[in-house]
């Protein structure tokens, strides 16, 4: 099928603007234009050209045009104009120059890119937001190509190892700082993470090898970047924190051994207590008790018989015991405190134990009250007998 299309449906219809100028001025201008600029096409014939351009624009078009009138070559120009409402769009025009004589027609054939170029902005706006935090982040981050090469690292990256960007972006693969040991597996984790994120693990610690031949610990954070297959990793400098615990293994062994040591030198000791203790005990039973029975079959005043019951009692109650406990829960206590504590509990009344000490029941009531606000029972209704019976 032939189609007959005449220039003037062609001008009439063509998608792209056309303004077509003669030493600068509008003289034709076709619909599509017109609509662009927002005028009408009779407010637009006889008008300069730059009179729609952004002030910044004026210098270079100004340029292009003074060139023209001596040339005929093409030029390729994107600016901003703006439309009768005010509004700013941005064009991408070719600009072609017909000369005649003292003439210059100046043929401007334009599309308005105005939307791709707020599109172009934002991400603009989005690459340097996403630079600024890669860059000032806390951490030392990289970002790896599928090949591993490191494509993009930090300030804190340089820091922290002592690589210079220079070195190594698109350059150098992260395997060149890996220590041996870890190689192999970081090399696996590396090609399934790429085939499926979740077999690896996201987090995990190796040993990597500075700049000047350190090997540092770190711990590492790693994950696909959506849509791509690059990688971004992330490193937290653990190496203080793995020599102080190494540090505080060997301080704990040796507190261990130290600590085996001294139980050693207790039971020793406990021993040789125990020991001394039995010895005591016997030299006590067959060298002293046989005298003071003797003594006492022979004594004739009772108040000396009494004397002698409470001598030997109070040997044996040295090591009974109650005494012992007595004597290491109540540091405290004075000796005739401990003395009357134990008569009370064995179930002697003031007066009683006043004649045993040969002193005053008075005497013996203040004892009581001392022991009573030492025990904590000045508040307690409880007496010294069913305390120092169930509690010591």
């Amino acid at each position: 099928m032939r189609v007959n299309c005449s220039l003037k449906e062609i001008w009439e219809n063509s998608i792209i603007g056309i303004i077509i100028c003669n030493n600068g001025k509008i003289t034709k201008i076709n619909p599509i234009a017109s609509t662009l600029f927002g005028y009408e096409t009779e407010e637009l014939i006889g008008r300069e050209i730059n009179s729609f351009l952004m002030v910044e624009n004026h210098d270079i078009l100004n340029q292009i045009t003074q060139d023209l009138l001596f040339s005929e070559e093409n030029i390729n120009l994107e600016f901003r104009i703006l439309t009768k409402k005010g509004e700013e769009k941005w064009l991408l025009a070719k600009i072609i120059n017909k000369r005649e004589k003292e003439f210059s027609t100046n043929i401007f054939q334009f599309i308005d890119i105005t939307k791709y170029k707020l599109i172009e902005k934002k991400l603009s706006e989005s690459e340097n937001l996403y630079r600024t935090i890669f860059e000032t982040t806390g951490s030392a981050t990289i970002i790896i190509e599928e090949d591993m090469t490191i494509s993009l690292l930090n300030k804190e990256f340089e820091n922290m190892t002592g690589y210079k960007k220079s070195d190594w972006e698109g350059k150098k693969k992260w395997t060149e700082y890996v220590a041996k040991k870890d190689l192999e597996r970081m090399k696996k984790y590396h090609v399934l993470r790429r085939k499926d994120p979740s077999a690896v693990p996201r987090k995990y610690e190796h040993d990597l090898i500075d700049s000047n031949g350190k090997i540092r610990h770190v711990h590492l954070t790693v994950d696909m970047i959506p849509g791509t297959k690059k990688s971004v990793a992330s490193f937290t400098d653990i190496t203080e924190w793995k020599e102080a615990q190494r540090d505080l293994h060997i301080k704990s062994k040796r507190l261990e051994e130290l600590n085996t040591a001294l139980r050693v030198l207790l039971n020793d000791r406990d021993k040789v207590r125990k020991d001394l203790e039995e010895n005591i005990v016997t030299n006590i039973n067959n060298l002293i008790l046989p005298y003071i029975e003797k003594a006492r079959v022979q004594a004739e005043d009772k108040r000396v018989i009494v004397y002698l019951d409470i001598i030997e009692s109070n040997l044996k109650d040295i090591f009974s015991p109650f005494y012992r406990r007595l004597s290491e829960k109540y540091l405290f206590l004075t000796p005739r405190e401990k003395q009357i504590a134990k008569l009370i509990r064995e179930g002697k009344t003031s007066k009683e134990i006043a004649d045993i000490l040969n002193t005053t029941k008075y005497n013996i009531d203040i004892y009581r009250y001392r022991l009573r606000k030492k025990f904590g029972l000045s508040d307690r209704k409880i007496s010294l007998y069913s305390y120092l019976t169930n509690n010591i």
